[in-house]
């Protein structure tokens, strides 16, 4: 059975997800960590795309990203993920698939849905369990958003703080 042929909007807003295939570790060390935001920051620049936010847990991603009528949401996502892959693979001796499956993607429609997101992704590790409160995980873009926090991401990667 084919898959869904995904539609694309111009000048949209997304919250995209993307796991580790058979929700494995693609984001083990904080080294990984760091070269996924090399990563993310290089195909920001090259297609210009707006990064409103972004959560890095060990077996998962998530972004909202605004694109831009050059270039579509799973262009960017197949540049990243396949960037990403090919380091992985490299530094650990891994084979086969990374990511599992595609990547998931809504629309966001207006702003309250994401700041709503922005609340979501940034308070993933306090449901997981590994953190008390969304400022004590060092791998989001939390941090951005409130005045006086330090902001130890911004050597790897700079957010559009989002105003709404």
């Amino acid at each position: 059975m084919a898959r869904i042929k995904r539609i694309y909007y111009n000048n949209a807003t997304y919250h995209v997800s993307i796991r580790g295939n058979n929700r494995q570790a693609v984001l083990k060390a904080d080294e990984d960590k760091k070269e996924f935001l090399r990563v993310l920051k290089k195909f920001r620049t090259r297609f210009r795309f707006a990064l409103f936010g972004f959560i890095l847990m060990d077996n998962h991603a998530h972004l909202v990203v605004s694109t831009n009528c050059a270039v579509n949401i799973s262009k960017i996502m197949q540049a990243i993920a396949l960037s990403y892959s090919q380091k992985f693979r490299r530094k650990y001796g891994y084979t086969g698939y990374v990511w599992q499956g595609r990547f998931k993607s809504n629309v966001i429609e207006n702003q309250d849905y994401i700041l709503n997101c922005l609340e979501y992704i940034h308070n993933n590790p306090v449901r997981a369990g590994l953190v008390n409160h969304p400022k004590e995980y060092l791998w989001s873009s939390y941090h951005f958003y409130h005045a006086g926090e330090s902001n130890l991401m911004s050597e790897y990667i700079q957010i559009d703080k989002f105003a709404g």
